[in-house]
């Protein structure tokens, strides 16, 4: 007699282990999100670069997606007043439209911080357009033409996590 406790704890982990956790059911906000962007893989790999993604929530997520574009809005808008300096001239326009997306984004990271979210999808829309705007009518380098790209993408998920708010 003294197996069959043995035997009933034994069957109960097997089916703790078995059966799905609630947790592991829950959906995947970060991954929702991505869903609605224009390059699923490029989100979420940019997401999940950062380690509070997984099971995030939405002023998380919104957090994490707002400081990825900032971050990457300066670091090509440093690439492009680094260009013009060497003579660039013809990225001026490149340099002032994405001026303008870094204040922008440091506007809706202000926001974010203050616990404001109005506004912030035609915000991330303007900045899709002023990063677009960079590239037209313009021969630019493979260089910022790869930045300018992932930048769109960027801006492009600011836009789809706005729409959780």
């Amino acid at each position: 007699m003294a197996a069959a406790p043995r035997i009933i704890s034994l069957i109960i982990a097997a089916l703790c282990c078995l059966l799905p956790s609630t947790a592991a059911q829950k959906p995947d906000l970060a991954i929702a999100v991505c869903r609605n962007t224009t390059d699923f893989a490029f989100c979420r790999e940019a997401v999940y670069s950062d380690p509070r993604a997984p099971g995030a929530d939405r002023y998380e997520l919104i957090d994490i997606i707002f400081r990825l574009a900032y971050r990457n809005a300066s670091d090509t808008r440093g690439y492009i007043a680094g260009e013009v300096k060497s003579g660039a001239d013809e990225l001026k326009k490149c340099l002032g439209d994405y001026d303008k997306a870094v204040a922008i984004l440091e506007g809706m990271l202000n926001d974010l911080n203050s616990e404001s979210y109005y506004d912030l999808d035609s915000r991330s829309l303007d900045i899709q357009h002023r990063v677009s705007d960079c590239g037209k009518g313009l021969r630019i380098g493979v260089g910022i033409a790869r930045r300018n790209q992932n930048m769109l993408k960027l801006a492009n998920m600011c836009y789809a996590v706005s729409k959780l708010f």
